[in-house]
Formats: C-alpha cells, sequence, structure tokens
C-alpha cells in the first residue's frame, strides 16, 4: 500500500503540474491509476480505492470538474475515508467535498436538497474543527461559509467570507488555498457581473497557483482571465 500510495500522490502532483507523465511507469510500464482501482475494487484493498477517490476528487475540483468530483464523492461512499483515523485526510476530504456539494446545489437549484444538504453538514464539522485550530482550520470554514452564502444568495456574508478565508490563507501560508478562495470569489463577483473585481481577484489567483507550482491550474486561470476580459471589453 505505501508504494501504490507514493505512486498515486506522484501522479497527482505531475497532474496538477501539467506534466504528462505516467508515475506509474517505474512500478509497472503497464499500469495506471484506473488499472491499479480496477485490482484494488476486485481484490476489495479498501484503503487503496480510499486513496484513489480522494486523490480523484482533489484533481477534478481543482481543476474546476466539479462534476466529476461529485460523481467520485457519490462512489467513495462505499470506501468512506470518514470511518479511518487520518484525520489530515478526513479533514482535506471534508474541505473539497463540500465545496463540491455547494457548487452542485447552486447548479442543480433549489429543488435539490441533496447537495445543500452535504455542504452544509461539512460547514458545520469545519466550524467545530476550527475551534480547535483556527490556524489549520480558518481560512476553509470561511471559504465554506462563503460558498454556502452565495447559496444562499447573502452577498455581504459572502464578500466577507471570501475576503477573510484570503487573508486567513494568506497569513497562515496555505498558498494553494489562498489561490482557491481568490479564484472562488473571482468566480463570484463574474456571477455578480463585476467584471473588472473578478479580473482582480483572477490574477490574484494565477499568482498563488504559479508560486505553488501548479501549472495545469494557471491554464484553467488564464481561460477564466479570457473570458472576463471579452465580458470586460
Amino acid at each position: 500500500f505505501i508504494f501504490v500510495g507514493i505512486f498515486h500522490q506522484h501522479q497527482l502532483i505531475l497532474d496538477l503540474m501539467g506534466i504528462e507523465q505516467n508515475a506509474f511507469a517505474p512500478y509497472d510500464s503497464g499500469a495506471s491509476e484506473e488499472s491499479c482501482f480496477a485490482s484494488a475494487r476486485q481484490s476489495k484493498e479498501i484503503s487503496v480505492c480510499r486513496l484513489i477517490c480522494m486523490t480523484r476528487k482533489y484533481l477534478a475540483f481543482f481543476k474546476g470538474d466539479f462534476d466529476t468530483a461529485g460523481a467520485v464523492y457519490e462512489l467513495s461512499q462505499k470506501y468512506s475515508l470518514y470511518s479511518i483515523g487520518r484525520q489530515t485526510i478526513i479533514l482535506v476530504t471534508m474541505f473539497i467535498d463540500g465545496l463540491t456539494a455547494l457548487y452542485l446545489a447552486r447548479k442543480h437549484g433549489k429543488e435539490d436538497t441533496k447537495w445543500a444538504g452535504i455542504g452544509f453538514r461539512m460547514l458545520e464539522s469545519m466550524k467545530n474543527w476550527t475551534e480547535h485550530s483556527t490556524w489549520n482550520f480558518s481560512n476553509k470554514c470561511f471559504l465554506l461559509e462563503a460558498e454556502y452564502s452565495f447559496l444562499k444568495e447573502d452577498h455581504k456574508r459572502a464578500i466577507y467570507c471570501y475576503n477573510a478565508s484570503i487573508e486567513s490563507a494568506r497569513d497562515h501560508h496555505f498558498i494553494h488555498e489562498e489561490g482557491l478562495a481568490e479564484e472562488k470569489l473571482a468566480f463570484y463577483l463574474l456571477h455578480e457581473r463585476c467584471q473588472k473585481g473578478a479580473l482582480d481577484h483572477f490574477y490574484n489567483a494565477k499568482k498563488c497557483y504559479e508560486s505553488w507550482g501548479a501549472h495545469a491550474l494557471v491554464k484553467n486561470v488564464d481561460k477564466a482571465i479570457a473570458i472576463a476580459a471579452s465580458g470586460f471589453s
């Protein structure tokens, strides 16, 4: 499991960096994440299935593919991370699951209560964790609350929480989550037809992702900048 885990983490890093390379090749020239997942499911290696679901969700989420992130969330319930003792993995997964759910709740509309309920539960859980460590969790909690306020059309609270998440992530040196909060605020401002403000925050997100080395995410932000700029002009 340790070696398989290393290969999966390496593949995630390569994908975020935009490097087209198979991290599994040194292990087995014919191996891939998909073949490992199929093998793990067949042999009931639950820990490997959990890991693959987590990395798939993480990558899909950061690349803006929320439908895939949502589908993997539902698949991952067969191998729930919340039943294990690795709190760091659980909390990162909770953060990603909550943000994914709140996006899908907005997309599907008020009639769909499933995703809104998941997002709210993740927000409440993150509030509890923030009481134990504001350093590690306050930026995550603020971003979840910002997205929940977006869903509830509470503009004042959403803006406050987006900016608080950015400031907390910056102060606590979570540069990738600072970039994420900047990007989320930019999309919110686009929704509010504030193209100039959206562009400013997209550029901030791009700088964070560049510093993080996530060139695949930089390309995604560049596409968003081009769309926002065309609307602004």
